[in-house]
């Protein structure tokens, strides 16, 4: 067997030492800055979090502050308005208010008692109308001769949104003084849970008797003015609800 010389010697030396750091790399530095590499991350996500959650601690205070100002707030905006009534109470509520006045209810139709939208009222947009273009031969257009005229209007829109709450909505009949329905208009008014939407006033009924020669005869006929004396009333009550 050859003996190996100096040279080779070294160089085998320097093979194997080479081997081993290559084989310490894979083996061991670049898994462990693999594992650093992912534990870092982890910790940086780990203190995201807690610093969420200390922040999101930290407010809970104020949230719940807020909270109970907004439930108190609805609270009291819901203060003036009746939970949802059924039809034997809604009768009871408009009878009572109608004898508390001084009116005779005859009749009482309720024609609603469910979920609708209120209707709301917003600016409407505004719509312009310009002179159109004359038509000519050919099927092509032609400006109208002098100055176009471009004038914005307003179209007026009435019910553009609605907001739903229980509504009530009453008809009656009632008999009275005309001037015990202007209190009972005014106590209407002064409640933000109804408002009367129509009414219609007639003087009541009443017989009326003449004289003709030796005979007496009597018939139905009408008061001629409104003021002094009975009459009758016809009004639709529209009464909003909420859940409380």
């Amino acid at each position: 067997m050859k003996k190996l010389t100096m040279r080779e010697k070294i160089l085998i030396y320097i093979l194997i030492c080479f081997g081993l750091l290559m084989g310490g790399l894979y083996l061991v530095v670049f898994p462990s800055y693999q594992t650093y590499q992912t534990l870092s991350n982890q910790l940086s996500e780990a203190e995201f979090q807690q610093a969420a959650m200390a922040s999101a601690i930290e407010s809970v205070s104020s949230v719940m502050k807020t909270r109970d100002e907004a439930n108190a707030k609805l609270s009291g905006l819901k203060g003036p308005y009746s939970a949802h009534l059924p039809n034997e109470d809604l009768d009871s509520l408009l009878t009572q208010l109608c004898l508390d006045n001084n009116l005779s209810p005859k009749v009482l139709t309720i024609v609603s008692n469910a979920w609708a939208g209120v209707p709301t009222f917003v600016e409407a947009p505004q719509v312009y109308a310009t002179t159109p273009d004359q038509v000519v031969e050919g099927g092509t257009t032609q400006p109208t001769t002098g100055t176009t005229s471009e004038t914005a209007t307003v179209t007026a829109t009435g019910d553009s949104g609605s907001i739903p709450t229980w509504t009530g909505i009453v008809t009656m009949e009632l008999t009275g003084d005309q001037f015990d329905f202007q209190r009972l208009v005014d106590t209407v008014d002064a409640r933000s849970d109804m408002i009367i939407s129509t009414f219609a006033i007639a003087p009541e009924a009443l017989p009326q008797t003449g004289t003709s020669g030796n005979t007496t005869t009597t018939s139905s006929g009408f008061l001629p003015e409104l003021d002094g004396g009975n009459i009758t009333i016809k009004v639709t009550f529209i009464v909003y609800m909420v859940d409380k």
